[in-house]
């Protein structure tokens, strides 16, 4: 199976899936919101004999703490630890794959823990809240690709958080040629609310094709836990102009005893008929000072059709306890 890019900045059944087939003559312009890598292959323990029987350690039901280092990323720690992507994101919500520092602490799951507690876990985090997927839409790129696009909708009375979707591509015959899991363009779906969730496949790509997407993840915010919180960015204009559109906007500024650490801005682009035609997102440090907060201005653009509405989400990451 060909390893594929994924881009971010979703029917749903404990195994809910949202399907589409290809139809003929889906093209457009290339839209690359995020990147993210998909690791090859899996470590695997050299395990050497010991001559007499050891008694071995006490082993301890508490995750592993991982302090991320320099050019180590989520999946490089997949790799090593042999788990996937989902298995350390489902128990890190707060992290966002494709916005990892050196010094993030990331627990890793299951290191040293006892099966059955093992397996407890892996149950629960098969039974992600039951957020509802909307339909998946996809458009074919100018170079071959295949850029596609649905929606999670929270119908729930509480917040979630931690979300992926997982988009599976496969040819006329089922077969999986691709797959990526992705998370949303921000991290909190509150009651009510509706998210996109953007994939990337790289050519070349089955011509009677078809995405599947599943919900893989999604957890409730904890009182007191949530590391993000939603912030209201004031929209002075904006001007679409075709497959572009410029958003003049401002970022409220934070009082001087606020956790803010970054804002995250989010711009979901519509066409006429009201589909998603393109997603984006930037971070930015919090100001606190300057009553007038920080002005930006940001382009977002389309994969195919025309812009006519962009919606502008704000995001404000809270500091994490260094305690």
């Amino acid at each position: 199976m060909k390893t594929y890019r994924v881009i971010g900045f979703l029917a749903f059944f404990f195994s809910a899936c949202s399907v589409l087939t290809s139809e003929p003559g889906e093209a457009g312009s290339v839209l690359t919101p995020y990147v993210t890598a998909t690791p090859a292959g899996q470590a695997t323990a050299t395990l050497t004999p010991e001559p007499l029987p050891t008694a071995e350690p006490t082993l301890t039901p508490t995750p592993l703490v991982h302090i991320l280092g320099a050019n180590e990323t989520i999946y490089s720690l997949a790799y090593t630890y042999n788990l996937s992507v989902n298995e350390i994101l489902s128990i890190n919500p707060q992290i966002t794959p494709r916005a990892l520092s050196v010094g993030t602490q990331i627990l890793i799951p299951y290191i040293g823990m006892p099966e059955a507690e093992k397996s407890a876990i892996e149950s629960v985090i098969s039974a992600p809240m039951a957020l509802t997927v909307l339909p998946v839409k996809c458009s074919g790129t100018a170079e071959g690709g295949l850029w596609c696009v649905a929606a999670v909708e929270n119908q729930l009375e509480e917040t979630a958080t931690g979300i992926t979707l997982t988009f599976t591509l496969k040819d006329a015959s089922g077969q999986t040629v691709g797959e990526q899991s992705v998370p949303p363009l921000l991290n909190l779906l509150a009651q009510g609310g509706k998210l996109p969730v953007a994939a990337y496949f790289n050519p070349e790509i089955p011509v009677d094709y078809q995405v599947q997407v599943d919900l893989k993840t999604a957890l409730p915010v904890e009182e007191g836990s949530a590391l993000a919180a939603p912030l209201e960015i004031k929209v002075n204009s904006i001007d679409p102009a075709g497959r572009s559109a410029l958003v003049s906007a401002v970022i409220p500024a934070q009082s001087a005893d606020s956790k803010t650490d970054s804002v995250w801005v989010g711009l979901i682009a519509y066409d006429e008929a009201g589909n998603i035609v393109g997603v984006r997102r930037l971070e930015y440090p919090a100001v606190t000072e300057g009553g007038q907060g920080q002005a930006i201005k940001i382009y977002v653009y389309s994969n195919s059709a025309d812009i006519a509405k962009v919606d502008v989400l704000g995001e404000a990451q809270i500091k994490k306890n260094e305690d």
